[in-house]
């Protein structure tokens, strides 16, 4: 069952904050879920990606990029497996193989994961 995926802008204009929670459940039984109330930016797909792919907020890969957003917030995993279920759950959620690869590799070379402090 695919998640939809409810949320709603903040003052700024660019954070969200999920109404929701979404998950995944990943091809080796891990489920991934953004919990409710967790604040997203769309900012784990590169922005100079948005015009050839669309924003992170739209299509068919919504899910997968709301839960892959509060992940690399959270960095409750490792990078690479976040990164993975993004792949995985497009392909799920019917985004074409070429364009989840070609999203996956993106986030893999250009997106920003910053190191927990402490």
């Amino acid at each position: 069952m695919v998640n939809q995926v409810i949320t709603e802008w903040l003052a700024d204009g660019r954070l969200m904050r999920i109404l929701n929670d979404v998950s995944f459940l990943d091809s080796s039984g891990k489920l991934w879920i953004a919990k409710s109330g967790t604040i997203i930016n769309g900012a784990s797909i590169p922005r100079f990606f948005w015009r050839v792919i669309g924003s992170p907020y739209v299509g068919k890969y919504r899910r997968s990029a709301v839960i892959h957003d509060a992940y690399y917030d959270s960095q409750d995993e490792p990078r690479k497996k976040v990164d993975q279920m993004f792949y995985e759950c497009m392909i799920v959620d019917g985004v074409s193989k070429i364009k989840s690869f070609l999203m996956f590799k993106a986030v893999r070379i250009f997106a920003s994961y910053k190191k927990k402090a402490g």
